[in-house]
């Protein structure tokens, strides 16, 4: 076993448990970097993801930080969503090259969805909470925004963090650890799905996944305790800029195969 696999997913770990963002957006570029096939890149990157979140999100759901109504009309889109873009990587294979540009595309959109965040937050809110109780029924628009994110994790292994927190913030009242809980609880019905389908596919590696695991799951315990005591916004910011790079590096890649 490689012993930067652990170490990796120590970072990935504690980065999606405080912040709910990096599992697809950190770890794809790094497994691509050392040469694995893309195809089992997204397969195994979701698989990773699927088990980390869940140890985040059992954490969220005892400090009671989910907010299931979100959840749920989140879900309603991304379900069907990552339905379709899984089914793509199947044809996507065939054409690898594709596959990394598209990995890179959706690494920058992700950079900049997170980057924007706290634009978003001053300019639409003017900085203060969206006119909308947490117990009132979410508005079809968010199970819109979900089926265009099911198909781009579906397909890639990347946005289940990034992207759903850029809708959540958009659309809901929700802020903070709450905001992270509930993207985290919602990832993992979307790759649960996504990893059962990359399974039978045959581009999910196990033993690749159980080496980045040893490391992920400390790591995403101690994030999602750190997230309920502290603000995450500026590492937020960190985490974006290094998304950005992953993705025009990936992107460069994708070019030079």
């Amino acid at each position: 076993m490689n012993p930067a696999l652990p170490v990796a997913g120590l970072a990935v770990g504690t980065l999606i448990g405080l912040t709910g963002v990096g599992g697809g957006s950190i770890m794809a570029p790094l497994l691509l970097i050392i040469g694995i096939d893309p195809a089992v890149v997204v397969g195994s990157d979701l698989g990773f993801g699927l088990v980390t979140k869940i140890v985040g999100g059992s954490l969220h759901l005892r400090q009671s930080t989910v907010s299931w109504t979100w959840v749920r009309r989140l879900a309603i889109g991304s379900v069907p969503g990552v339905l379709i873009g899984t089914a793509a990587v199947a044809r996507l294979a065939r054409s690898p090259h594709v596959l990394v540009a598209l990995v890179g595309v959706v690494l920058v959109i992700s950079a900049a969805a997170v980057l924007s965040l706290d634009v978003w937050r001053r300019t639409i809110r003017g900085g203060r909470p969206v006119m909308v109780r947490e117990d009132q029924e979410p508005k079809w628009t968010i199970s819109v925004a979900g089926f265009a994110i099911g198909i781009l994790v579906g397909a890639t292994s990347v946005g289940s963090g990034s992207l759903v927190d850029m809708a959540l913030i958009l659309l809901s009242p929700l802020a903070g650890a709450r905001l992270v809980g509930t993207g985290i609880v919602h990832a993992v019905i979307i790759g649960t799905i996504a990893s059962a389908l990359h399974w039978h596919f045959r581009t999910l590696d196990v033993p690749l996944v159980g080496a980045l695991l040893l490391g992920s799951i400390p790591g995403v315990l101690l994030g999602s305790w750190i997230a309920n005591r502290a603000p995450a916004l500026s590492l937020n910011r960190a985490v974006a800029l290094l998304v950005l790079i992953s993705g025009i590096t990936t992107l460069s890649h994708s070019f030079s195969r």
